[in-house]
């Protein structure tokens, strides 16, 4: 009996024996794994940070980011005048809302700089700056461009479609390169407005910041002139009058005939041909031109915007003048219009929008139609940008015009 026990002792002894061996392995690789999986979550992180740019809603922050600015400066000028009294605050309010319109610039000559540079998200396997991150940055220096130029028409409720972009990719930008899109007006027709965008870097033996030679404001606007009527407000505006969002992509509804009559597959195929020996031309002809301060030009894009409220389009030859764009002086010895020698035509464009006389209201019903009820002798936009503006604005159409419409015509192919 007592050797049976014993026996009974020693089998259930040596079925326990390999799981206690087996417990003192598992913690023994405890220790292991813990450092398996804190390694992993310091690789994880850092892959985050080299990505951040784009983790959910960075891009919104970047492209949205001027517009968030202006509301912080609108509620710190809310507060500025919290005790003035009502007709104070509204002509406050008011003037700011006037000051941040471009007042006797030149349509060509005004220019929206916006700041980049080719991180990891952003390069392709060739360590450069992939062909869909230039449409990828060019949202944010869009809206940037949109509301250093046409502030009122923002505020009055309008938005701005894109109807399309065409790049021509002149030379790469490297890796951890920083680099500039510099965006300005081209030309506009009864229906689209044209802005060119120049993607440019320094060379790396050259201090950009000494040999600048455009004027530059701290928002990183850059304008063409010494007109101080381009830089930016730092006053912010009312809640009602603030510029909202302004652009949308893809533009519905905005479609243009290419050409007369029904195109054929010749036609097409001749437009397509005529685009693109245009998209050349004009790449070339920009790509010899040599920066104001010696930058690198690498990218030209076209863009193709118009103006609307709901499915009405706005003519770019009514926004523009409101906006206070300008001739220059019909004299050489004239001093230049600004904000404080306005040209003639803005006491008119502010008639519409200002008290008493005006206001948001009245001033969108006139951009939806009611310019239509103006008899032609008392249009005074018309004459705000003839002159050297408009010459310049058809040499500059002609090339631009093409390339729209034969992108357009080549619809029809295949």
């Amino acid at each position: 009996m007592l050797g049976q026990q014993s026996r009974e002792s020693l089998r259930l002894l040596a079925t326990r024996i390999p799981s206690i061996f087996n417990l003192q392995k598992l913690q023994r690789s405890q220790p292991t794994m813990m450092s398996v999986l804190s390694a992993f979550k310091y690789v994880f992180f850092v892959v985050l940070l080299i990505n951040f740019r784009s983790l959910p809603f960075a891009w919104h922050i970047r492209v949205f980011l001027p517009v968030l600015q202006l509301r912080l400066q609108y509620y710190l000028l809310r507060l500025r005048i919290l005790f003035k009294p009502k007709e104070a605050r509204a002509k406050i309010l008011a003037d700011w809302g006037e000051g941040l319109c471009p007042i006797g610039a030149n349509p060509f000559e005004l220019v929206a700089v916006h700041h980049g540079w080719t991180s990891v998200d952003d390069a392709d396997y060739n360590g450069h700056l992939s062909n869909s991150s230039y449409a990828k940055v060019l949202d944010a220096a869009r809206l940037k461009l949109a509301l250093k130029a046409f502030p009122a028409f923002a505020r009055s409720g309008g938005w701005m479609a894109l109807g399309s972009t065409h790049f021509h990719f002149i030379r790469e930008i490297p890796f951890l390169r920083s680099y500039k899109i510099r965006l300005s007006i081209g030309a506009w027709d009864h229906k689209w407005l044209f802005v060119i965008a120049r993607y440019v870097s320094y060379p790396k033996h050259r201090q950009s910041d000494a040999i600048h030679k455009l004027h530059v404001d701290g928002s990183g606007q850059q304008l063409g002139t010494n007109n101080d009527s381009a830089g930016p407000s730092k006053t912010p505006t009312t809640s009602s009058d603030f510029p909202r969002i302004l652009l949308s992509t893809p533009a519905e509804g905005l479609a243009t005939p290419a050409t007369p009559g029904d195109a054929t597959e010749v036609d097409s195929n001749l437009q397509a041909e005529q685009t693109a020996k245009a998209m050349k031309a004009m790449a070339t002809a920009q790509s010899k031109i040599p920066e104001p301060d010696g930058a690198i030009l690498h990218c030209v894009a076209i863009s193709h915007i118009c103006f609307k409220y709901g499915r009405i389009t706005v003519p770019p030859g009514v926004v523009l003048p409101c906006e206070g764009f300008s001739k220059p002086p019909s004299t050489a010895s004239a001093a230049p219009y600004s904000s404080t020698n306005p040209p003639p035509h803005w006491t008119k464009a502010q008639a519409l929008r200002v008290a008493p006389s005006g206001s948001m209201p009245t001033f969108a019903k006139f951009l939806k139609g009611g310019w239509r009820d103006v008899p032609e002798d008392e249009r005074w936009w018309e004459h705000a940008l003839d002159g050297p503006i408009e010459e310049q604005r058809k040499a500059n159409l002609d090339v631009l015009d093409s390339i729209r419409k034969g992108m357009e015509g080549t619809r029809s192919i295949g």
